[in-house]
């Protein structure tokens, strides 16, 4: 590149950094007010007994969003859109629990965030490439992006682990024992662990069984669950969406209304 060449490009940047330079001065004054607006919301809703969280309208803002973005920038514009209103719920939580415990009221439950811990066994990294004719294409990652969405939309948030080692199931599971549920899909492990079905049985938190496959219609040996009897209740054969059935049911309004 010569000299005159590199002299033009830098022209260029210097215009573009300028441009995104004040986008960035309106951008950060309209989030502060966001922000603030946010709070405001939060002793709103306070003082009239409303719970903070409300799915179906954080749905319609991210759909509107979405509507004004370019089509190069949907998935983009979406995941942006969820930390901002995730950061605005988070300043509503705080000031409605703020002022309800100044009223000496109780915080209402749907304030708190549930901490949903997402627990995958043996062969489920291979997700995507092993038997695509019974678990589809998606990746294991493909489904915990999927999952850690939706969770923001419920107001939840997702911890995700995945092991092939029947121990380090265990220690997940105990680890899990002070949280709002656990999404657990144990594999081959379901059908003889008894070690993992006795650590679901010593956790308070509630547990759900996935399977991606239907195991009924499918060998016998799978057809029985060591843990399912200790689960809050066992969901199968949806694929993908069987993780996010099992969301739903953790979720404090259950699931949304389409």
């Amino acid at each position: 590149m010569s000299g005159v060449e590199m002299m033009k490009a830098e022209k260029e940047l210097a215009v573009l950094r300028e441009k995104i330079s004040g986008i960035d001065r309106r951008i950060v004054p309209l989030f502060l007010e966001r922000m603030l607006l946010a709070q405001e919301v939060g002793e709103v809703k306070a003082r009239h007994n409303i719970p903070v969280l409300n799915p179906e309208r954080e749905r319609e803002v991210v759909e509107q969003a979405l509507s004004l973005a370019d089509e190069s920038l949907q998935e983009e514009t979406a995941e942006l859109m969820r930390t901002i209103i995730a950061l605005s719920r988070g300043r509503q939580q705080k000031q409605h629990a703020l002022l309800r415990s100044e009223k000496g009221e109780e915080t209402e439950p749907n304030t708190v965030m549930k901490h949903i811990h997402v627990i995958n066994g043996p062969n489920l990294n291979l997700l995507g490439s092993r038997e695509p004719d019974k678990y589809g294409f998606e990746t294991l990652e493909d489904i915990n992006r999927q999952l850690a969405q939706t969770a923001m939309e419920l107001g939840m948030r997702c911890e995700f682990f995945q092991s092939n080692v029947e121990g380090e199931i265990v220690t997940a599971i105990q680890n899990a024992a002070a949280s709002g549920g656990v999404i657990l899909n144990a594999g081959a492990y379901s059908h003889y662990s008894i070690a993992i079905r006795d650590a679901i049985s010593a956790i308070p938190a509630p547990v759900i069984e996935v399977h991606m496959s239907n195991v009924h219609a499918r060998e016998d040996f799978r057809h029985a669950s060591a843990i399912a009897a200790v689960c809050r209740g066992s969901i199968a054969g949806f694929g993908a969406d069987s993780y996010k059935l099992a969301l739903y049911a953790l979720a404090p309004c259950g699931a949304p209304v389409k």
